[in-house]
C-alpha cells in the first residue's frame, strides 16, 4: 500500500529538515554520574537532588513514626503473550526518578539527619536468559548509584523484609499507593496481614506537585514546542477526502522525529458529527467539506505532557456560524490568560470564562434567555459539558488539591492548560438550528510567571485567519 499523500508530502526531504528545525536534541544531562545509553528518559530528566527534595518533604508530611511504601505501575498484558508498554506510576516516578517495573521504596526519617529521608528499594534485577530477551536493568547497585537509593535489594526480598520489620514495630503506620499495583498489594497482605491499616499517600504526593521546579519547566517547554510543530503539520495537512486518522499518524510521527516516545494521552481528531463527542478518540472517519475538526494532542516528554487543541475549518475557511461561534470561545480564551497571575483564585477564571461564553451566545442569538438564569440553572453545561482548565505535568490532569476554603489559587510556577470550549449537540433544540451541531475548543499552555502569564504555545496560532492562511494549499 503506498503512503497517503499527506504522508508523502510529510516524508518529502524539505518537510523533514522544517520539521526537525527547531526541535534539536536537549543536552541536558544528568547532575552526576553517567547512565547506560538504553536510559533515554533519565539522560534528561534525572537530577538527584531533586528527588531527593522531594522524598524529605514527604517524610516530614508523615506522622512520626511512619513510613511510606511508594509502588510502580504493573506490566499488563494487552493479548496472547504481548504486554501493554510499561509507563511508572506517576507518584512513584516523581519521588524517586525510577522508571523500570517491579519496584518498591520504602521512604522514612533518617535517623542520623533530621528532617532528611532514607530511601530503601526493591527493584529486579535480571540474570541469564532475561537479559538475552528483555535487556539489562539498573538493579539493585544501580539504585544506590544512580537513584539515591541508601539501600537496595531484589525485588524478591520484598514480602521478608516488611515482615520483619512490622514485627519488630519499625512503623507506626503505612503510608503507600497499593492501588496502583496488584501484585505489591498482594505481598503487602501477605508480610502485613489483610486488617493492617494503610493510609493514602496520593494525597501528600499531589499536595507537592502543583508548583513545578525548573527541570519539569524545561521538560514542559520541550514537550509543547514539539507538540507545536506537529500541530502545525497537522493542520497543513488537513483538507477534505483526508481520513481523521492520517492527521494522527502526520503528528505523531513528528514526535518520534523528536525524542519523544509518544503522545501523552490518546490523539483526538474528532471531525464532523464527531466533534461533540468530547473524548473520541476512534479517528476512523474521512473528514468532508464543510466540516469542522476539533484535535486535542500533546506529545509527552521525558514523562511530561503537553496539551493542547485546535479547532479547524475542513475547507481551509470557517463558514459564519462556525467563525461565530470560535469568536465567543476565542474572546473568553484571551480574557483568561490576560488575568492569570499569582494570587488569582481559577474558579474566579472559570466563572468569566463560563459568563463570556454565554454571553457571546446571547448576543449573537444563539441561545435565548438571561445570562444569570442559564448559569444559576445549570442550563450553562449544555453548551459547556468540560471544565475550563486543568494542570499539567506527569499527568494530563495534573493534580490540584483545593486549600482548605475549596479553592484554586494561581502560585508561580504552576502550568496550565486554558481551555474555554462550546459545544453545541446537533439535537439540542435550545440551540438556533444554523449553530446545532457547532463546536469549538482553544486550548493553550500557560506557565505562571511572577507577574502573570508565559504561553507556552505561541508558535502555535490560533486566530481564526492564522489559521485558514497555514490551510492555504
Amino acid at each position: 500500500m503506498r503512503p497517503s499523500a499527506t504522508l508523502r508530502r510529510l516524508l518529502a526531504a524539505g518537510a523533514m529538515a522544517w520539521i526537525l528545525a527547531g526541535c534539536k536534541e536537549s543536552t541536558v544531562g544528568p547532575a552526576s554520574g553517567s547512565f547506560p545509553t538504553k536510559l533515554y528518559p533519565y539522560e534528561v530528566t534525572y537530577d538527584a537532588a531533586v528527588f531527593k527534595q522531594r522524598r524529605d518533604a514527604l517524610v516530614r508530611d508523615i506522622p512520626a513514626g511512619s513510613i511510606a511504601l511508594l509502588t510502580t505501575n504493573n506490566v499488563y498484558l494487552r493479548n496472547g503473550d504481548i504486554d501493554y508498554e510499561f509507563r511508572p506510576a506517576s507518584e512513584f516516578y516523581y519521588m524517586t526518578g525510577f522508571d523500570e517495573p517491579h519496584a518498591v521504596a520504602i521512604l522514612r526519617p533518617k535517623q542520623a539527619s533530621p528532617g532528611s529521608s532514607e530511601m530503601i528499594m526493591f527493584v529486579e534485577d535480571r540474570q541469564g536468559t532475561l537479559v538475552q530477551w528483555l535487556g539489562p536493568v539498573h538493579g539493585p547497585e544501580g539504585a544506590v548509584q544512580f537513584f539515591g537509593a541508601d539501600s537496595a535489594f531484589e525485588f524478591a526480598s520484598l514480602q521478608p523484609y516488611l515482615r520483619a520489620m512490622l514485627q519488630a514495630g519499625g512503623a507506626s503506620s503505612v503510608y503507600a499507593n497499593l492501588d496502583d499495583n496488584e501484585e505489591v498489594r498482594e505481598t503487602f497482605v501477605l508480610a502485613a496481614g489483610a486488617a493492617y491499616p494503610v493510609r493514602d499517600v496520593d494525597t501528600l504526593i499531589s499536595a507537592l506537585r502543583p508548583v513545578k521546579v525548573p527541570l519539569e519547566i524545561a521538560h514542559l517547554r520541550r514537550a509543547i514546542e514539539v507538540s507545536s510543530q506537529a500541530f502545525l503539520e497537522g493542520i497543513r495537512s488537513v483538507r477534505p477526502g483526508v481520513y481523521e486518522y492520517e492527521i494522527e499518524a502526520v503528528m505523531e510521527f513528528v514526535l518520534g522525529l523528536n525524542g519523544c516516545p509518544g503522545p501523552s494521552f490518546p490523539t483526538i481528531v474528532a471531525s464532523g458529527p464527531n466533534i461533540t463527542t468530547i473524548h473520541y478518540i476512534a479517528n476512523t472517519r474521512q473528514m468532508q467539506a464543510g466540516d469542522l475538526v476539533m484535535i486535542d494532542f500533546g506529545a509527552e516528554y521525558g514523562y511530561y505532557a503537553a496539551d493542547l487543541t485546535r479547532t479547524l475549518p475542513v475547507s481551509g475557511a470557517f463558514n459564519a456560524a462556525q467563525a461565530a461561534i470560535y469568536d465567543i470561545v476565542k474572546t473568553a480564551h484571551d480574557s483568561v490568560i490576560a488575568i492569570a497571575a499569582p494570587g488569582v483564585n481559577f474558579n474566579s477564571l472559570t466563572s468569566l470564562s463560563t459568563e463570556l461564553l454565554i454571553e457571546g451566545l446571547l448576543q449573537r442569538g444563539v441561545i435565548s434567555g438571561s445570562k444569570g438564569s442559564i448559569i444559576s440553572s445549570g442550563q450553562y453545561r449544555l453548551y459547556i459539558p468540560a471544565g475550563m482548565g486543568h494542570q499539567i505535568g506527569l499527568d494530563v490532569h495534573d493534580p490540584w488539591p483545593m486549600d482548605a476554603s475549596g479553592n484554586r489559587v494561581l502560585r508561580e510556577n504552576m502550568v496550565l492548560a486554558i481551555e474555554p470550549h462550546l459545544y453545541l449537540n446537533a439535537g439540542d433544540l435550545t440551540v438556533a438550528p444554523a449553530y446545532r451541531g457547532v463546536c469549538a475548543r482553544i486550548e493553550d499552555d500557560i506557565l505562571i510567571t511572577s507577574s502573570g502569564c508565559e504561553v507556552l504555545s505561541a508558535a502555535l496560532p490560533n486566530t481564526r485567519a492564522a489559521l485558514e492562511q497555514l490551510m492555504i494549499r
